[in-house]
C-alpha cells in the first residue's frame, strides 16, 4: 500500500468519526431547540455563536487558519439552527442581491431565506413573525447609509442583533425581536433626536466624551414628523448594560429630545 493510501485511509477513518460527532453534536442542538420554543427564547443567539467562534480560533493549534475555521463552524451552526427550527431569514432584494449574499455568509446554506421588494418588508415580516431575522443595508461602499434603513429603525421595535460587514466594505444589519445578551466585545447603536439649534449635537456627544466611550459610527435623517428636528445614528463601544451602569443613558436623555437604543451587537 503506498503512502497516498495509508494518508486517505486515514482521512476516512477520521471523517467517520467527524461525521458521529456531528450527528451527536446535532441530536443536542435539537434538544437545546425544544427548550428554548418551550421557553419563548430566540432561536438565533448572537452573543453566543461570537462567543464559540472565538473561543474556537483561540484554541485551535492549527494547521487550519481563523477564517478556514469560522467558515466550517458557520455552516455547522446552519445546520444546527435548521433543526432546532424551520428559520426563515428575510433579506432586502432578490436572491443573489448584496443582502441575500450577506446573510448567507452569516446564517449559512441550511436556513430558509425570504427575499423581499423593500427594506420596510423586511422589518414588517420580522415583527409579525413571520421571519425570524431580517437583514437590511446599513451603508454601500461610495454611497453612504440607507435612508430607508435609518428611517426603519427611528420607529421599530425590533432590536439590532448583529451587524455584517462584508469584503468590499458594505454593512449590513440584522434584525430580532429581542435584545441580545453581552458577548463580551459589544457595540450598541443609539438613535438621538436633536433640536436644530446651535449647539445640540455638542451637548448630545458631551456625555460619551466625559465618560470615555467610544463612538464608531455616525449618520444623520431629518426627523419624518417634525421638520425642526434631526436624528443622529451613533455606534458606541460597549454593550447597552455596559452603558447603564454609566448612567450615560440618563444624561443624553437630559440633553437630547429623545434618545433609542437600537441594539447591542457583538463587534463584527
Amino acid at each position: 500500500m503506498s503512502d497516498l493510501d495509508t494518508l486517505r485511509k486515514q482521512i476516512d477513518a477520521l471523517d467517520t468519526e467527524l461525521l458521529r460527532l456531528l450527528n451527536q453534536r446535532a441530536t443536542l442542538a435539537k434538544e437545546i431547540g425544544v427548550i428554548k420554543n418551550r421557553a419563548s427564547l430566540p432561536i438565533y443567539s448572537p452573543d453566543r455563536e461570537m462567543k464559540l467562534l472565538r473561543s474556537l480560533v483561540e484554541r485551535s493549534e492549527g494547521p487550519l487558519r481563523p477564517e478556514s475555521i469560522r467558515a466550517i463552524y458557520r455552516e455547522i451552526m446552519s445546520a444546527s439552527l435548521a433543526l432546532e427550527k424551520d428559520i426563515v431569514i428575510a433579506c432586502f432584494g432578490p436572491s443573489g442581491s448584496p443582502a441575500h449574499q450577506a446573510a448567507l455568509g452569516r446564517f449559512g446554506s441550511s436556513v430558509r431565506y425570504r427575499p423581499c421588494n423593500s427594506v420596510s418588508e423586511v422589518f414588517s415580516l420580522t415583527s409579525s413573525q413571520h421571519a425570524d431575522c431580517g437583514v437590511v443595508p446599513l451603508e454601500e461602499p461610495g454611497h453612504g447609509h440607507t435612508s430607508p434603513t435609518l428611517d426603519s429603525l427611528g420607529t421599530t421595535d425590533l432590536h439590532i442583533c448583529a451587524e455584517i460587514i462584508t469584503n468590499d466594505g458594505a454593512k449590513f444589519l440584522v434584525l430580532g425581536r429581542q435584545a441580545n445578551k453581552p458577548s463580551g466585545t459589544d457595540r450598541t447603536m443609539i438613535m438621538l433626536r436633536i433640536e436644530n439649534k446651535a449647539g445640540a449635537l455638542v451637548s448630545a456627544l458631551e456625555p460619551f466624551r466625559q465618560r470615555g466611550v467610544n463612538l464608531v459610527h455616525f449618520a444623520s435623517r431629518p426627523a419624518t414628523d417634525d421638520s425642526t428636528g434631526t436624528l443622529f445614528f451613533v455606534e458606541a463601544d460597549g454593550h447597552r448594560e455596559d452603558l447603564e451602569k454609566t448612567t450615560l443613558l440618563p444624561e443624553l436623555a437630559a440633553v437630547c429630545s429623545g434618545v433609542k437604543v437600537l441594539g447591542s451587537y457583538p463587534k463584527p
